[in-house]
């Protein structure tokens, strides 16, 4: 994602940002979007004017000024107008005619407001720990598992340390199977003396064996 920032629409904005952090400047801003959602984003800091020597730049970062002929938004838009990849652009602005503009080459827009409250809030947000994962789940989804299921380090802990159960081949998944208590010598005389009781008239036992020895 490339982010394309009308910087001063968004510097000019007020309310936001806490007292402490009045009138950061570029530097500041850049410094609050390295530690927030964006901190991989390549960022690009849209100005007015000429340029000044204490501006921003890197390999992630760069800073253009559009001199005393050309306006920050017409450069903003000219850019997007311009990129073989108009949708992987972020444009940060809350002016009309810039948003009017990219719509119409599919970039995504964010408000200069909404954008500065983002990065306050993920100034906020503590650093996660490493914690042990299933492979494939991202750190943030592990997080939010975790929160949602009320799992801490020692439900983690003991999950990791006991032995999945094993399932014999061809038994059904769904239909464990009950194993039965051992019968004593004295339950095996009982229950054999049961079955060896009649439970049909003697007459009709009798006629039976007949019938099968004959």
């Amino acid at each position: 994602m490339d982010l394309l920032i009308d910087t001063w629409n968004v510097l000019h904005q007020t309310g936001v940002l806490p007292p402490d952090s009045a009138g950061i400047g570029t530097f500041g801003l850049c410094k609050m979007i390295e530690n927030s959602r964006w901190s991989r984003d390549r960022v690009m800091l849209i100005c007015d004017g000429t340029p000044s020597d204490n501006a921003p730049s890197g390999t992630r970062y760069q800073t253009v000024f559009t001199g005393g002929t050309r306006t920050a938004d017409e450069e903003i838009m000219e850019r997007v107008y311009q990129s073989s990849a108009p949708r992987s652009i972020l444009v940060v602005t809350s002016d009309r005619e810039i948003i009017k503009s990219i719509r119409k080459r599919g970039s995504q827009q964010l408000g200069s407001s909404a954008f500065l409250q983002m990065l306050v809030e993920d100034s906020h947000v503590p650093k996660s720990k490493k914690i042990q994962r299933p492979s494939g789940l991202s750190p943030k989804l592990a997080q939010e598992w975790k929160e949602q299921f009320g799992i801490d380090e020692q439900v983690m802990k003991e999950l990791h340390n006991t032995a999945m159960p094993k399932h014999q081949q061809g038994a059904p998944v769904n239909k464990p199977s009950i194993e039965k208590p051992p019968s004593t010598p004295k339950q095996k005389k009982e229950r054999t003396g049961r079955f060896d009781e009649p439970t049909l008239p003697a007459d009709i036992l009798e006629e039976a064996r007949r019938l099968l020895d004959g």
